[in-house]
């Protein structure tokens, strides 16, 4: 999946208050999580979406992953 230029907030513990980072989509966080933008998370899921479909019918007909 190619990388957008849009920014994804995440909000980061400061002392007793959090501040909130910009940080590019396709980027890893401040606690190694996949940050993705509102666009590329949709794309992201039809794409799994598609390989589950994909895996299931595969295994109907004795193939695939187990």
């Amino acid at each position: 999946m190619a990388s957008c230029n849009n920014e994804v907030s995440v909000y980061v513990a400061r002392g007793f208050d959090y501040r909130e980072v910009k940080l590019r989509c396709n980027s890893t966080g401040p606690h190694g999580e996949l940050l993705l933008c509102e666009e590329c998370e949709h794309k992201r899921a039809r794409i799994e979406e598609n390989s589950n479909a994909d895996n299931a019918w595969l295994r109907s007909a004795g193939w695939g992953e187990m």
